[in-house]
């Protein structure tokens, strides 16, 4: 290829052609997004150093661990219960499974005693 028919913007090299500015916008909009960050942060750390004056915070976090921990026991007793009656649910299906199979069995004996079956054999 000469020179003539390569297209204009590879005249000049990739490392040798001035840099893109950023726009403006987007500086803006990156600017804004910092400062509303920054001062929800402030905000939120004032706020936490004013608690203390306004609500006991011991009380308040051992109020809270005791509420999680009858929590936690209700819980357990809730899971122990439901326990007992799936183990109860399952001892039912297993005595109805047993006893219909005793009584399958009773059928086939009573038939084979009542009605034996004809061997052919040979005479």
């Amino acid at each position: 290829m000469t020179k003539l028919t390569r297209p204009p913007q590879r005249n000049q090299r990739r490392v040798f052609r001035r840099r893109r500015r950023l726009p403006v916008g987007l500086v803006i909009r990156h600017l804004l997004v910092i400062l509303l960050l920054l001062s929800s942060g402030i905000g939120i750390v004032v706020l936490l150093q004013r608690l203390p004056e306004q609500v006991d915070l011991m009380v308040l976090v051992s109020q809270a661990i005791s509420d999680l921990i009858s929590g936690i026991q209700q819980l357990l007793s809730a899971m122990l219960g439901l326990g007992g009656v799936v183990l109860i649910a399952a001892s039912v299906i297993l005595a109805a499974v047993l006893m219909l199979a005793g009584l399958w069995r009773l059928l086939r004996l009573l038939r084979m005693l009542l009605f034996p079956p004809h061997h052919q054999g040979r005479r």
